[in-house]
């Protein structure tokens, strides 16, 4: 029975392992996964108030980023141009003599994002800021309710800011009908930002745009999971089902010769 087990475990090992064989595919891939990392460091790097290595590592993405056949890599103009303009402004922050280091952070941050949106095919980065939207849309609302138009304002540039960060990632994410929708709902929002505030107006387009974020979240999480990943999943659980009812089987044939035996 051991001997079975081992077999089967191999057997499956075998199958979720690729062989390994450097193709284009691959080296793409490589190319995507350092352009990737490149972006965390110099966020990283930021953070940790080390402008000058920053801008260091900033100019090698560039020289690497430039390197890329963006034809034959499938990305659209309007994806290279999102990030171009969010690299543009990474380099602004960290070059700035006295900007402050949440703007330095906030802007290198958004870059992290748009490259993270155009290198990685399943979960983004920007799924992680769910509970912060999240968050600040209902405290939005709660102000609203409340009557506070201050609170109300104070809110609104909270949940703006956030948004800001990481439009670029959605530009290069979500597919153009979503994306207008998301921005009629901003565009009402500070229209109205200046006039005195309609509770009931306010209050249900705001719960519809929670429940419209809520959605988008999941939709992308739905969408962004790892086929390869259920593969390896219904794989493993089906090695191990079919495992389970040999033995069960072996177990059955065993116990029926003991009944025969005694007869």
């Amino acid at each position: 029975m051991m001997r079975q087990l081992v077999l089967i475990f191999l057997a499956v090992c075998l199958l979720i392992s690729p062989v390994h064989a450097e193709t284009d595919e691959e080296s793409s891939l490589h190319r995507w996964k350092e352009l990737n990392h490149t972006s965390d460091q110099v966020l990283q790097l930021v953070k940790a108030e080390k402008y000058e290595e920053a801008k260091q590592l900033l100019d090698y993405f560039s020289r690497n980023f430039l390197e890329v056949d963006f034809q034959a890599e499938g990305i659209t103009m309007s994806a290279l141009r999102t990030v171009t303009l969010t690299f543009e402004k990474a380099e602004e922050a960290v070059t700035a003599a006295d900007l402050p280091v949440e703007e330095r952070i906030h802007a290198i941050t958004s870059f992290r994002l748009a490259v993270d949106a155009l290198t990685s095919e399943h979960h983004p980065l920007w799924l992680q800021t769910e509970q912060a939207v999240m968050q600040a849309l209902t405290k939005m609302r709660e102000t609203v309710v409340a009557r506070d138009q201050q609170a109300y304002q104070h809110r609104l540039n909270e949940f703006l800011r956030h948004y800001q960060m990481i439009r670029p990632a959605l530009f290069i994410h979500l597919e153009p009908p979503l994306l207008q929708r998301i921005e009629s709902q901003i565009t009402f929002l500070e229209k109205r930002r200046t006039e005195p505030l309609e509770p009931d107006a306010l209050t249900a387009h705001l719960t519809m745009m929670e429940e419209e974020w809520q959605k988008l979240y999941q939709q992308v999480k739905e969408d962004s999971a790892d086929p390869s990943l259920w593969w390896v999943m219904f794989t493993i659980g089906g090695m191990i089902v079919l495992s389970l009812s040999y033995v069960g089987w072996k177990k059955y044939r065993a116990e029926k010769s003991k009944v025969r035996m005694k007869e």
